[in-house]
């Protein structure tokens, strides 16, 4: 026997209002809540740090620092994978009335961008000892920089709030 009262409805209205709250964070940007404005800078600021690693760790002088570089970027690309993982779980929101918001959601640009940012990681994890993996590791590398795409889509938030904003005579 289901009985429907406090526990049935109110567990999927506090998940779906917790993915709104996911999704008001993901997407809010510069001009967003507060959270949102912390989440866009955190990225902001990870992906600068991931480059600018990635570009001394080339250096030799930097070489006593790479063990410290790998730490980083590992972290950095688990905030990225969240991010994606937390950006399917909410696609049905982003995507309201769309017939397969999830699908919608991984041919999305930014989505396609993301994972390609991050994949030399994962290649990396699973092919490391593969000879294949060595002649095409830099390359890999430069799929990195795809993430200053994040940053120019956390800017036309920005500019988008911005533009919203002065229309409603905020």
């Amino acid at each position: 026997m289901i009985r429907k009262g406090k526990g049935m409805g109110s567990s999927v209205e506090k998940r779906q209002k917790l993915k709104h709250q996911v999704l008001e964070i993901l997407e809010g940007g510069l001009r967003g809540k507060p959270a949102a404005r912390v989440f866009a800078w955190v990225l902001i600021i990870l992906i600068l740090l991931s480059i600018l690693f990635m570009v001394l760790s080339e250096m030799e002088r930097f070489e006593p620092y790479l063990e410290a570089f790998e730490v980083i970027e590992t972290i950095t690309i688990g905030i990225f994978t969240l991010e994606l993982i937390l950006g399917f779980w909410t696609a049905d929101i982003r995507f309201k009335g769309h017939p397969r918001p999830r699908l919608r959601y991984l041919v999305d640009f930014m989505t396609i961008v993301q994972v390609l940012a991050i994949m030399p990681f994962y290649l990396g994890l699973l092919l490391q000892d593969s000879a294949d993996y060595s002649k095409f590791s830099e390359a890999f590398e430069l799929l990195k920089l795809l993430h200053l795409l994040k940053i120019g889509e956390i800017g036309l938030h920005a500019r988008k709030d911005r533009k919203t904003h002065e229309k409603s005579g905020g």
